[in-house]
């Protein structure tokens, strides 16, 4: 039956505090009644019987059972032949004593739930536990559990039944109702018994093994046990205690013990045919039929060590023939128990790490949809730019020289050029406002579509098939794209008016506004696979010399200027001094030779513009004095009568002075207009607002115009000094034309500032070169690094001609390259996403340590308060698989109930975002392929967390998971 060879086991090996606890051990076990492991705590007896019954693993030797190797198929083996009693019971308290049992049943295999029902009830009614069957374990005495222990043990009917010292923890009766009901077991099956109590061993016993240090020190025979009996504690015996008997005629009470200390009061209440008993101040037990106490006549009786043993009827539990170890936990069962442990025992910690798991995953779909953004720049990187375009570094004149002969020359197949400032990181972006295509731009900004695009001159699409719109007569304000950059504009709208090429003629876009304050159109869509958008060659000059920060030169016209070709005029505040250009000198603004014909001064003031102008005007004293000698010329100035005359005339000709005095107030005002237009302004000399005039006079001449307007003559000094001022109030012009106002180009001008003809215009902004030190920020003018925007017609012939002219250039850093080819951009390109992306997944890992760390701490705490639980399942053998399985689908629920929540609602929600505005596809880059994988890692994460603190605590054999939990 059960052959131990030369076994051996140690504790702490290789350690300074080994123990070797079972020391060369060799045995062979019979296969009926009842044996005993013998010795004095320590000496090893728990260790040989927990490596008997697979519980323990040993260093060396074999343990076979049924001529199997104990190590090999451990579960099936113990399932199959061994039941175990513990010491402590080890019944699970979250079952009932029916389910306690049964599970022993359905681990060899059994499902028919009919018979393990029957025999389940047949193994309770063997120990007398039959009526307790639905009672949770901790409900029963020690004794009572025991017996439960002993059921699960027999239910199989397997042929060894192995004890741990099962009386250890119950007292003297409970232990001989335990004994007698092994005793029994034993005369059919083998019982090894494991006790330290002498008296147990003799009197029940057949075989005795004592230990001693790990080894065996006797084995003897023990012919006489047959057991004995002992008084039971719950049995009282009538005939051991004083008898008192009170009679009425209704009713006997017969009293049996010490008599009370105070009368018993009692009261008898006999209503509706029942009858009811309340006693007053007494502690009463009640014995019914499910009581333990039972009441006997006469007294105890010693008897014989000598006595007949319980007997257990094993007919209705017949041998289980199973093929393999059954399973106690399946999937539906194992989903209430996760949903049970994690959310019905609502400890505030783990409702705390729930909701972080929750919201770890929202943050980790967040942070993976915005740096999803650089994924997909990565994925669309050749299709982000021009692949017609190089950037050339242009430290001098030098190198712009020899590239505008290149293109004068058609060599290296150079068609355009303009300047770029600063390091250039591929195309331009342009946004476009989709509204209602407004007469005007607005403020607002809810309603667009945006693209990488160059930005070319408009003599390059000149040759080029037109797909919608025109590309004949067009203005400064028209613009042209190419069908590459209007296909990535119609991908981008969620807009039913813009589906098609011809929905986009007429969608204004937000680059550099022409002179007149329009925003350019889209005027056609021409057929072209590369990236661009075509401009007047004024309007993009215009665009490039605007970016470039440190130059301040501007087109004439833009102004109302007209400056001829080689000419430039000096703008400049009144309050700049010299050194300036003076007039007829010859300057150059980025290499280009420029005459200075004209210098505006902007005054601040009527009075500082008059005097800057050399215009004189008379003191309004001096003004009056003169009218009147005009007028009076016989007078003398010091009469009586010439003063009277002066004060007449200076009442009656204020308005007439007012006006002398103001006469070029236009003037003034034109130069304020043209320096600093202002809202005002514009509404004087764009809409002929006559009251925004005077917000720049005095407040006279205002009440003068006012008076006027109402009179219509003009009044005296007097007359109009009895007119209430009213401050000037251009509401209704502001609400009728602020829009308008706001949609214009502003044109504040810097200190100093040059206005060029068109054509200068033009040309500065495809070269550089030398440039006068008052038409720059000089600070930034002179740290300032350009590159020039070259398109190419061949690819392949620009890219070979510019490194052999240009391949000895360098740049002051070595982060920047001097020649920047469309390959180079790509690389720039990857390069810069995949930095992001680094960074983003960085984040992500960061998030999903955080998240692992509570899903581990979740499943570990709900471990920790289960080790005792997980070491009876093991002990009584639940395979490691199926407690795997168990732990698994647990982690699963887990998972479903908060990780997969935070992650549905936050995937929808940039879902939702994604579908309402194609704004949000600059914010989030979220296709169905990365939230797929994303909840793949988010599952993979939380099963193997959540799996993990099981897995570790199943590396112990069944009898150490148990003693983890006793400590």
């Amino acid at each position: 039956m059960i052959r131990i060879e030369h076994l051996h086991k140690y504790f702490n090996k290789g350690h300074t505090n080994e123990i070797h606890v079972i020391d060369g051990i060799d045995l062979m076990l019979p296969e009926q009644g009842m044996t005993a492991i013998f010795g004095k705590s320590g000496c090893g007896k728990t260790t040989l019987l927990n490596v008997i019954g697979g519980l323990d693993d040993f260093a060396s030797g074999s343990v076979t059972v049924e001529s199997s190797d104990i190590r090999t198929n451990t579960d099936d083996l113990r399932n199959r032949y061994i039941g175990y009693i513990f010491q402590n019971y080890n019944l699970n308290k979250e079952e009932s004593c029916f389910e306690n049992v049964a599970n022993a049943l359905r681990l060899v295999g059994m499902s028919d739930e009919a018979e393990i029902h029957r025999r389940v009830m047949a193994a309770l009614r063997n120990v007398g536990m039959e009526k307790y069957a639905k009672r949770p374990p901790n409900t029963l005495s020690g004794g009572q559990q025991q017996r439960i222990a002993i059921a699960r043990a027999i239910v199989k009917n397997p042929r060894i039944i192995l004890a741990d010292e099962p009386t250890g923890n119950l007292d003297e009766a409970n232990t001989l109702m335990i004994m007698n009901l092994l005793k029994s077991i034993s005369k059919t099956r083998l019982v090894v018994l494991v006790t330290h109590e002498a008296h147990l061993v003799d009197h029940y016993c057949d075989t005795v093994i004592e230990l001693a240090d790990g080894k065996i020190v006797n084995v003897r025979n023990n012919a006489n046990a047959d057991g004995y009996r002992a008084r039971d504690k719950n049995t009282v015996y009538l005939g051991e205690l004083e008898k008192t008997s009170v009679r009425t005629e209704q009713a006997q009470i017969e009293y049996y013990g010490d008599a009370p200390t105070e009368p018993l009061c009692m009261r008898i209440v006999n209503t509706g045919g029942k009858l009811y008993v309340e006693f007053q101040n007494q502690k009463v037990q009640i014995i019914d039929s499910s009581s333990e106490i039972r009441l006997t006549e006469g007294v105890f009786k010693e008897t014989p060590p000598k006595t007949e043993s319980s007997n257990i009827d094993m007919s209705a539990l017949p041998a289980v023939e199973a093929t393999q170890t059954g399973k106690l936990f399946s999937f539906t069962s194992s989903l209430k128990s996760g949903y049970h442990v994690n959310f019905r025992k609502n400890k505030r910690g783990k409702k705390v790490l729930r909701n972080c798991m929750c919201m770890f995953a929202a943050i980790i779909v967040l942070v993976t949809a915005f740096f999803g953004t650089s994924v997909n720049a990565l994925i669309n990187a050749s299709d982000s730019y021009n692949h017609n375009v190089f950037y050339l570094y242009t430290p001098d004149n030098t190198v712009s020289d020899q590239l505008l002969n290149a293109m004068e020359n058609g060599e290296g197949a150079i068609d355009f050029l303009r300047l770029h400032q600063y390091y250039p990181s591929g195309d331009n972006w342009i946004e476009f406002r989709v509204g209602g295509f407004e007469t005007f731009s607005t403020t607002s900004y809810s309603s667009l579509i945006y693209t990488p695009a160059a930005f070319l001159d408009r003599s390059l699409s000149k040759n080029l098939d037109v797909l919608a719109g025109t590309n004949e007569n067009l203005g400064d304000d028209e613009l042209l794209i190419t069908k590459k950059v209007a296909d990535k504009l119609l991908e981008q709208s969620i807009y039913g008016y813009v589906k098609e090429y011809r929905d986009l003629i007429g969608m204004i876009s937000n680059i550099a506004k022409t002179a007149d304050g329009k925003n350019p159109r889209i005027a056609g869509v021409v057929d072209s696979d590369e990236l661009a958008v075509y401009f007047s060659e004024k309007l993009l000059a215009k665009y490039t010399l605007e970016n470039i920060y440190s130059l301040k030169a501007f087109a004439g016209s833009a102004y109302g200027t007209s400056v001829p070709n080689g000419e430039v005029v000096l703008a400049v505040r009144n309050d700049i001094g010299d050194p300036l250009p003076a007039i007829g000198e010859t300057i150059r603004i980025h290499g280009e030779e420029l005459t200075v014909s004209k210098i505006i001064r902007h005054h601040y003031g009527y009075e500082s513009w008059l005097d800057g102008n050399g215009i004189k005007k008379l003191s309004e004293d001096e003004w009056y004095r003169e009218k009147v000698k005009t007028a009076y010329p016989e007078l003398d100035e010091n009469s009586s009568e010439f003063h009277e005359m002066l004060v007449q005339t200076a009442n009656e000709s204020y308005a007439e002075y007012l006006d002398d005095y103001y006469t070029q107030l236009d003037a003034y005002l034109e130069e304020c207009y043209f320096f600093e237009p202002n809202e005002e302004l514009w509404l004087y000399f764009e809409k002929n607002c006559e009251e925004a005039r005077y917000i720049y006079t005095s407040y006279a001449y205002y009440d003068l115009y006012c008076y006027r307007q109402l009179h219509g003559k003009d009044p005296t000094r007097e007359e109009l000094s009895n007119v209430p001022f009213n401050p000037v109030d251009l509401t209704e012009y502001y609400e009728l034309y602020g829009n308008e106002y706001y949609s214009q180009e502003s044109s504040y001008f810097p200190a100093t500032a040059y206005l060029l003809s068109d054509e200068d215009y033009v040309t500065i902004s495809k070269r550089i070169g030398e440039t006068h030190a008052s038409a720059t920020n000089m600070n930034i003018y002179t740290e300032t690094m350009f590159y020039t925007v070259i398109h190419s017609a061949n690819p392949n012939v620009t890219e070979a001609w510019l490194y052999e002219h240009f391949s000895d250039l360098s740049t002051e850093s070595e982060f920047m390259q001097p020649i920047l080819t469309p390959s180079n951009i790509f690389q720039n390109i990857i390069e810069a996403n995949m930095f992001d992306i680094i960074g983003g997944l960085f984040s992500i890992a960061v998030l999903l340590v955080i998240m692992s760390l509570c899903m581990y701490f979740i499943m570990r705490s709900a471990l920790m308060n289960r080790i005792k639980e997980i070491g009876i399942y093991r002990a009584i053998g639940v395979s490691k698989k199926n407690l795997v399985f168990k732990f698994f689908t647990e982690s699963l629920v887990l998972f479903a109930l908060t990780v997969l929540l935070g992650y549905i609602a936050t995937s929808a929600f940039i879902f939702v975002c994604l579908n309402l505005s194609p704004l949000a596809s600059n914010i989030f880059f979220y296709p169905v392929w990365m939230a797929g994988a994303v909840l793949a890692v988010l599952f993979l994460l939380s099963i193997v967390c959540g799996t993990l603190p099981i897995l570790s605590l199943l590396k112990k054999t069944p009898s150490q998971i148990l003693a983890k939990y006793d400590i």
